[in-house]
């Protein structure tokens, strides 16, 4: 998060003013604005723990989308207040973040903050649903990881990897919120989001994969059906029924999964900290390898481990990253480099050694994720892209079930698969892949290139408009290449055509 130590008037607390964005950036300051009452978070947050005392002062931190307040007191203490504009449901969301922060301290070593004070009813004196809590002890560690020497960065990971194993070694019932007894999922990728509360979709908990699998599908379709979609990218997307006819053929496949020998061992229900980045991870700042707080557990849900458990973004591999007893090396060819290919090489090196030492530390201190994590890539995109059919359309959900129907026996399935694919049909999507694959690439090229995120968030450092016509400029590239793609597919496409006229012909 970024603190704002400049003075601010109160409207400017109730803004999102860390940045800007390049797509719809009105809808996306509107999603961000939370109105409060100011003097009852400040009685509130004077009123909090162990030590309370009258706020003296207020800073303004803001991440990605939510905002938090750093409340400094008259006695010198500190404490964390976060008026919530949820992403997922109300009122749940608050309690499930509530819930499970108390659960990690009560059942974990997991160092997370602890909770003084919250609401999740918006007629409140806050007039906002709030969490008042302990200010994470320590430093981020993106503050500390430059400096740190590769011994130390070793240290931290095994530490990471022993803290983890207490999360997958948990077992609970069933899917769902921790509140599972209680309420709904509140994971933000399997919920529909709509405001039409009579709506039937089942929101869990779930007690099988295969009912956890089934509620994704019927919540696409339910989408779909309500003509809720939010079509994104300029490829195929299919029509209506085509996008329902494929969601029924998943919950084919879905159904199947309960007695599936792979995921059968590998879908337990864990609870999961599904964004560790190095902004999350506090350190002490006298011993940089120990851990000393997490946070951010907003939208936090118990999924099946294989969905779960995944490489810490900070500790991800290169994209030629070899798994196993590999030592990472330099290219052979390193020294005849020039100065900026040995940096990259370098870059990738050192970036290939922390991805190995998260590995083989997963390995010895926390088997049941590193076999989680290492279950045939095909499952996780099935269930992923099963939640996306209304953003992304047919094309990635066709293709793992082509995938699926293809490889049927080698991934372990027994009998007929309960759907096929011609010949033709699987071409013409290897065709429509194309266009898929090329917006997805430019679109991993366009945040590279323009330092931006998934929501075309630009940072307040940068010079915006600059990344507007940056961003203009791009968007002409890709029309561009995209015409002289289909201008080429259709020139094959006609070659094709005459072929087989002329077959017919003889």
């Amino acid at each position: 998060m970024r603190l704002c130590r400049k003075s601010i008037d109160r409207e400017e607390l109730f803004a999102y003013t860390n940045g800007h964005f390049l797509i719809d950036e009105q809808r996306q300051l509107e999603l961000r604005y939370v109105k409060f009452d100011v003097d009852a978070l400040c009685d509130v947050s004077a009123a909090a723990g162990p030590e309370p005392s009258p706020v003296t002062a207020i800073e303004k931190m803001e991440g990605g989308f939510a905002k938090a307040f750093l409340i400094k007191r008259k006695n010198g203490t500190e404490v964390i207040a976060k008026p919530c504009r949820n992403v997922g449901p109300p009122k749940l969301t608050t309690a499930s973040e509530v819930a499970v922060l108390q659960y990690i301290k009560q059942n974990t070593d997991l160092p997370v903050p602890s909770v003084y004070s919250w609401s999740s009813d918006i007629l409140n004196p806050v007039r906002a649903e709030y969490i008042v809590m302990e200010k994470a002890k320590g430093v981020q560690l993106f503050q500390r990881w430059g400096e740190m020497k590769q011994l130390s960065k070793m240290e931290l990971i095994k530490s990471l990897t022993k803290l983890e194993n207490q999360l997958a070694s948990i077992r609970f019932p069933a899917y769902g919120s921790l509140l599972i007894l209680r309420g709904p999922s509140c994971e933000r990728a399997y919920m529909l989001q709509i405001s039409d509360n009579s709506m039937d979709v089942d929101k869990g908990p779930w007690s099988s994969i295969s009912a956890f699998g089934k509620a994704i599908a019927n919540t696409q379709i339910s989408k779909i059906s309500h003509e809720l979609q939010t079509q994104l990218g300029m490829f195929y997307h299919g029509t209506s029924a085509e996008q329902i006819a494929l969601l029924r053929d998943a919950i084919q496949i879905m159904e199947l999964l309960d007695r599936h020998p792979i995921l059968s061992r590998h879908s337990q229900p864990i609870l999961w900290h599904s964004d560790l980045h190095m902004g999350n991870i506090f350190v002490s700042p006298d011993e940089q390898s120990r851990i000393v707080s997490f946070i951010d557990w907003q939208s936090i849900s118990i999924l099946p481990a294989f969905l779960q458990e995944k490489w810490p973004i900070f500790l991800k591999p290169p994209s030629n990253y070899a798994e196993g007893y590999v030592l990472p090396k330099l290219p052979d060819d390193f020294e005849n480099l020039d100065s900026d290919d040995k940096a990259l090489a370098m870059l990738e090196w050192n970036q290939t050694r922390v991805a190995k030492a998260y590995e083989l530390a997963n390995f010895e201190e926390n088997r049941p994720a590193y076999d989680a994590m290492n279950i045939p890539r095909v499952f996780k995109e099935f269930f992923v892209r099963c939640s996306e059919v209304s953003e992304y359309g047919v094309i990635p959900l066709r293709t793992c079930l082509i995938e699926i129907f293809q490889s049927w026996v080698s991934l372990g399935f027994t009998g007929s698969c309960p759907y096929s694919f011609s010949d033709a049909e699987i071409q013409e999507n290897e065709l429509r892949f194309q266009d898929y694959h090329a917006w997805h690439a430019v679109q991993e090229l366009a945040k590279t290139c323009l330092d931006a995120d998934a929501d075309g968030w630009i940072s307040p450092e940068l010079d915006f408009e600059e990344k507007q016509r940056q961003n203009k400029e791009l968007l002409g590239l890709f029309i561009e290449r995209m015409e002289g793609e289909k201008r080429q597919m259709r020139r094959r496409r006609c070659g094709h055509s005459r072929m087989y006229y002329r077959n017919i012909r003889s």
